[in-house]
C-alpha cells in the first residue's frame, strides 16, 4: 500500500513537472501605448500605438493618439495616413476631425477643408471660413515655451500647440495646430478676436491648459513656462 501511493505522489510530481507553465498574460499595450503618449514617450508610444491599433482598428483615440506621437517623430507619411484615418472616422466638427483637418492642411496633405454640415440651416461657415472673413476682426498670440525638471530652464523644441475655442461659445469649433520652432517660439496668426485654450495636447492631459484673450488687431504675448504649467495653474480644469 505504501509502496503504490509513493509510486502516485512521484507520478503525480513528475507530471507536474512535465507540465507546461501557465501562460503569462499578454501586455495591454493599449493602456501601455497611452502611458508613453501621457508622458511625451513618442517612440514607444508610436511603436505600442501601432500594435494597439492592429488589435482595435476602429478605436478612434487610439488612431489619433498615433497620428500625433508620429508627428513629433517627423513620419509625416504615417502621420498623414493616421489623420486621414481620423478625419473619414471622427464625428463631424468633433476635436479630433478638426485637429485633423487642420493639420493635413497645414501639411498640404489636403485640397479642401472639410465643412461640418449644419442642419439647423443656418448657413454658417466653418472656422476656416471665419479666419478670412474680412468682417471678422482678427488678432495674433506668440510665446515661447520653456520647460525645467530642474535646473535650468531649457527651451522646448519642435512642440505641438493647440489654440482651440471655449465651449458655449461662437468660436467653440476653431482650431489651429502649429509646432514650436527649434527655439521654442510660436506664433498662432489670423484668429478670429475671443477667448481660446491653449494647450499642448488634445488627447492626454496636457502640459499646459491656459485661457487666452485676443482682441482685434492684438497680438497677445503668452509664453508657456512651468509657472503657468498645469502643476501650477488651470484654467480649465473641466477639461471644456
Amino acid at each position: 500500500m505504501r509502496r503504490a501511493l509513493a509510486a502516485l505522489l512521484v507520478g503525480l510530481a513528475l507530471a507536474a513537472c512535465g507540465s507546461p507553465p501557465a501562460a503569462k498574460d499578454e501586455p495591454d499595450v493599449v493602456a501601455e501605448g497611452l502611458r508613453a503618449f501621457d508622458r511625451g514617450d513618442w517612440v514607444a508610444a508610436a511603436r505600442l500605438l501601432r500594435e494597439a491599433v492592429a488589435k482595435q482598428p476602429n478605436d478612434l483615440r487610439l488612431h489619433y493618439s498615433l497620428a500625433v506621437a508620429v508627428t513629433h517623430l517627423e513620419l509625416r507619411d504615417e502621420a498623414i495616413r493616421e489623420f486621414q484615418w481620423v478625419l473619414a472616422n471622427a464625428p463631424a466638427g468633433s476635436p479630433e476631425a478638426i485637429a485633423a483637418r487642420n493639420w493635413l492642411l497645414a501639411a498640404g496633405a489636403l485640397t479642401k477643408p472639410r465643412v461640418a454640415s449644419d442642419s439647423s440651416g443656418s448657413g454658417d461657415s466653418d472656422d476656416a471660413a471665419a479666419a478670412t472673413d474680412p468682417e471678422h476682426p482678427e488678432g495674433a498670440v506668440h510665446g515661447q515655451v520653456t520647460w525645467t525638471d530642474g535646473d535650468p530652464t531649457v527651451k522646448i523644441a519642435r512642440i505641438q500647440l493647440f489654440l482651440k475655442g471655449i465651449k458655449g461659445q461662437p468660436n467653440e469649433n476653431f482650431i489651429k495646430v502649429l509646432r514650436a520652432s527649434e527655439e521654442g517660439r510660436f506664433h498662432f496668426s489670423r484668429v478670429p478676436v475671443g477667448s481660446y485654450r491653449l494647450m499642448d495636447r488634445i488627447a492626454g492631459e496636457p502640459r499646459w491648459r491656459v485661457k487666452v484673450t485676443i482682441a482685434a488687431g492684438q497680438d497677445v504675448a503668452m509664453d508657456l513656462t512651468p509657472q503657468n504649467s498645469l502643476r501650477v495653474r488651470d484654467d480649465f480644469p473641466d477639461g471644456k
